[in-house]
């Protein structure tokens, strides 16, 4: 994977406190719940396209993409911080495919003795991937990013579907 992934390694520098600090959980993309502490300005940055992960906890998918409709940001120079070559991966594609079935086979075949812990670039880097052709993951890619639309409606049905019960039960004691 070292040849079709590049790794941004290089922080953010000075501005770091213009950004929006940003984590990666298993439902993906979302807020840091801490701030930037003494290495702020070594927080790399986060931009539409980028995939990052949490090297102590992608066994159990703590995997982030920023894709084109979120706010970009800055994320932990504890984290790994990686992109698509461009013209070869698709970022998209990757990290849907890091978080399939096919993505947690290969991380767990890469996570041998102490680096079971930690998974840094280094490591995923001597990982294999099968690609499809660059226009295929396109295609893929495309169709994914449609799902995330109806993803969010969905969740938000369900929301308001789990919070009827009460709603129910509150509407009984006002009659």
């Amino acid at each position: 994977m070292g040849d079709v992934l590049d790794e941004v390694k290089r922080g953010v520098g000075a501005d770091w406190a213009c950004h929006p600090v940003l984590g990666a959980t298993r439902d993906g993309l979302a807020p840091a719940k801490e701030p930037p502490g003494k290495q702020a300005p070594k927080y790399k940055p986060a931009t539409p396209g980028t995939v990052f992960y949490n090297p102590m906890r992608i066994l159990i998918g703590s995997i982030a993409f920023v894709d084109d409709d979120d706010d970009p940001g800055i994320t932990s120079p504890d984290y790994v911080v990686l992109q698509g070559k461009p013209g070869i991966v698709d970022s998209r594609w990757f990290y849907y495919w890091l978080r399939s079935p096919l993505g947690a086979h290969c991380i767990l075949s890469l996570a041998r003795g102490a680096v079971r812990e930690r998974m840094l670039f280094n490591r995923l880097a001597e990982g294999e991937i099968a690609l499809p052709s660059y226009a295929e993951q396109k295609r893929a890619s495309a169709a994914l990013k449609e799902l995330k639309p109806l993803k969010r409606a969905l969740e938000s049905r369900l929301s308001e579907i789990n919070r009827l019960p009460q709603k129910i039960l509150a509407a009984a004691f006002e009659m």
